[in-house]
Formats: C-alpha cells, structure tokens, sequence
C-alpha cells in the first residue's frame, strides 16, 4: 500500500521551470489583505483583494505553466483513486 505522502509526490512531479510570483502587499487589517502579484515569467501583474484571491491567482498561474502536467486535489476523485480511498478507510 502506498503512503499518501508517496502518491502526492509521484502526482506533483512535473518537468520546466517553476513560476516565479513576486507578491506586494498594500493593506493589511483584521486578517484580510489587499495587494498586487506579479508573474515574473510572463511579466504579468494583478491586483487582489483577499487570501482566496491570492492563493487562486497562484494555483491558476501553476496550472497554466505547467500545461495540466500537474495534478492538484480536487472533490472530484477518479474511480481507482475512490477505489483506493474506500479500500483503505475499511
């Protein structure tokens, strides 16, 4: 049986560069925040105006570098990864 840790790794590895993000932040106040994130690589710069917005503006950024090579978590599990979860909770 694999671990989690070993099928996530197996999963994530991809070839090319990693993006490169620069993130300025403008505002901070009662846990939200308001900057700008730029992508180096492609000269890009974006203003956002919460964590979540951030952190979709980066995982968006990696799967456009990365041309789908990189599998991220979703709710959507494929059938062997559900047989495989279900198999493993009994």
């Amino acid at each position: 049986m694999q671990s989690t840790f070993e099928k996530d790794s197996r999963t994530r590895q991809a070839s090319g560069p990693t993006p490169t993000f620069l993130i300025k932040v403008v505002y901070s106040e009662n846990f939200s925040v308001q900057g700008y994130i730029q992508w180096v690589e492609h000269g890009k710069t974006v203003p956002f105006r919460s964590y979540m917005e951030l952190l979709h503006l980066i995982q968006e950024g990696l799967y456009i570098s990365r041309k789908e090579m990189a599998r991220f978590r979703s709710w959507e599990l494929d059938k062997g990864e559900e047989e495989d979860t279900n198999s493993r909770v009994l």
